[in-house]
């Protein structure tokens, strides 16, 4: 079954949720990574290289100062990459979302599960435009202001993936009702 019914989600709402969610775990991980320098902090978390930090990322200017998207920083040029692939991702799952109905809710879900599971998919479709956006900000403008803004994103996504998983995590291991899987 391709598309979401009766009997619970399709196989394209299973296929883009895992990719996505797979996508922004590799991303997480690869921005965590990125060339650390002796401080502890990596050009992935908004630190620029030595004389002029902060400025080594912008406008694709390349040479020393500049970020040439497909230079030498292959998990850069991998994390630019993956966040344009998710941005990619991000539409086509929205565009399903909009044209293709939800199966019925889980019998077992409460209303006010009902009202936390709508909630954190809106702020999960959101962040995952949102992520890549403000990194690709911060890569396009080498602007340290663009931090701050990418960081939050970073730390509203990790809040609204807790409740997320809070949930399913609730209703599979204490109601023991396998919410999982519907999406599995």
């Amino acid at each position: 079954m391709l598309r979401n019914g009766p009997q619970g989600y399709g196989t394209v709402t299973k296929l883009l949720h895992w990719l996505v969610f797979t996508a922004l775990a590799v991303q997480f991980a690869i921005g965590y990574v990125m060339d650390p320098d002796d401080s502890g902090h990596g050009r992935g978390r908004g630190r620029g290289r030595g004389e002029g930090s902060g400025h080594g990322r912008g406008r694709g200017r390349g040479g020393e100062d500049g970020y040439e998207v497909f230079g030498d920083e292959g998990l850069l040029t991998l994390h630019v990459v993956l966040g344009v692939t998710i941005l990619v991702l991000a539409a086509l799952r929205l565009l399903w979302r909009v044209t293709t109905p939800l199966p019925p809710w889980a019998p077992s879900l409460r209303p006010y599960e009902r009202v936390l599971a709508t909630w954190t998919e809106r702020a999960l479709h959101l962040l995952t435009f949102a992520i890549p956006a403000t990194g690709l900000w911060l890569v396009a403008a080498g602007d340290e202001g663009a931090v701050g803004p990418h960081v939050a994103t970073h730390i509203a996504f990790v809040v609204a993936l807790t409740l997320h998983v809070g949930l399913v995590l609730k209703h599979q291991l204490l109601d023991r009702d396998r919410l999982l899987s519907r999406m599995l």
